[in-house]
């Protein structure tokens, strides 16, 4: 089986998911229009999509990146992309769709988040919407169209995105997870004697991750407690593990009221993890679940008590890299996919539209999701 992943490296996932593929024996490739140094790009065939304006420069890049995928998609016996986004004005796509390759769109966030429903239970959110009215645009509806109309199947991480699938374009959705190659990350438990722990914030967006929440927090505990904070921003990678690598507290965002990837990397390196996730979320996750759930009101409690208790930081820091290693084990959902993979090329062969015939057990229907969402049983 090849399987080709595609175009957007988003929270360097495609390039975990390409390695985990390849460990499995899975024949895999990843080609992705941009590389960043915030991502892990291992691995992975990158094609620079920004440069500069030149138009001789900017035609010699859009030439090579259609051509490198024509030929891989050509190559492929599954197309795996990743963000609900066109590269070429939907003839990528359509080629795709032509070409009669089994295909699975999976999204990532804002590419299928739609504000309305997003902040009807999420005061933080409708807040940050009614700031500034442009986060509100919603791209999910136009990109469901989009991948729908070229027969795409949808594939959902976490346990958020599907509330915004639409029935009439989606039936059903494959369920999968964020996923982390676990050598990658080398767990370091906070140690319970430390007088003085290490708290670390990294936002890839201050706004959407609530970055001035934590400030004003971490700014009123200060008042009565000793312990160090470090803000990181658009540090590269490596360097940014390192420091979440040595802090005794990772906080992670508190506006969209789920955890984020980075979150999953802090929980991988042994920390104990304060996020906010939002009540209407928290039934959809496995038990056990060590985050430390906490909003922007309550958020410097939080802080507090775990500054306080340094036996705590260590316990939460263990159960964190027992989770992780339980459910976002990149190998393990890897083999999910490759079931995934295999339903998506059976059902192709069957039905022209693939949507018509049974499923295996990753396998969800809308409307199931939308009856949860409402908290109907």
């Amino acid at each position: 089986m090849k399987v080709l992943h595609l175009p957007v490296n988003i929270s360097s996932q495609i390039s975990c998911t390409v390695r985990a593929l390849r460990s499995i024996g899975v024949e895999a490739h990843g080609l992705v229009r941009r590389s960043s140094v915030i991502q892990d790009s291992g691995e992975l065939e990158c094609v620079d999509w920004i440069g500069g304006l030149r138009p001789i420069a900017r035609l010699i890049r859009g030439i090579r990146w259609r051509s490198k995928l024509l030929r891989r998609v050509n190559w492929a016996d599954v197309i795996h992309w990743h963000w609900g986004d066109t590269t070429w004005r939907g003839l990528d796509l359509r080629y795709i769709a032509w070409r009669k390759k089994p295909r699975l769109i999976e999204f990532w966030g804002d590419d299928l988040r739609q504000s309305q429903i997003a902040s009807r239970d999420n005061s933080f959110l409708n807040a940050m919407y009614a700031k500034d009215p442009t986060r509100a645009v919603d791209r999910g509806a136009e990109a469901q169209t989009l991948f729908r109309k070229h027969g795409f199947d949808c594939l959902i991480p976490g346990y958020e995105l599907a509330d915004y699938l639409r029935p009439d374009l989606f039936t059903g959705y494959y369920q999968t997870r964020p996923r982390l190659m676990l050598e990658d990350y080398i767990p370091k438990f906070p140690e319970a004697s430390n007088r003085k722990p290490l708290l670390v914030h990294a936002p890839s967006e201050t706004t959407v991750k609530g970055t001035d929440a934590v400030l004003a927090a971490v700014a009123e505990v200060s008042r009565d407690q000793s312990f160090d904070f470090r803000l990181i921003h658009n540090l590269p990678r490596a360097q940014a593990l390192e420091v979440v690598a040595s802090c005794d507290v990772f906080l992670d965002q508190f506006v969209l009221g789920c955890e984020g990837l980075a979150a999953l990397e802090a929980m991988a390196l042994g920390k104990p993890v304060v996020c906010f996730i939002k009540p209407s979320l928290m039934p959809r996750y496995p038990s056990g679940l060590p985050i430390i759930v906490a909003d922007q009101n309550t958020l410097s409690d939080a802080i507090r008590d775990l500054v306080q208790d340094g036996a705590r930081r260590r316990d939460a820091g263990i159960r964190s890299r027992n989770y992780v290693e339980e459910h976002h084990d990149a190998r393990k959902v890897a083999a999910e996919l490759k079931e995934i993979y295999a339903d998506v090329l059976s059902a192709t062969k069957i039905a022209g539209d693939s949507q018509s015939v049974l499923r295996n057990r990753h396998w969800h229907t809308v409307e199931e999701r939308a009856r949860l969402a409402e908290g109907v049983t």
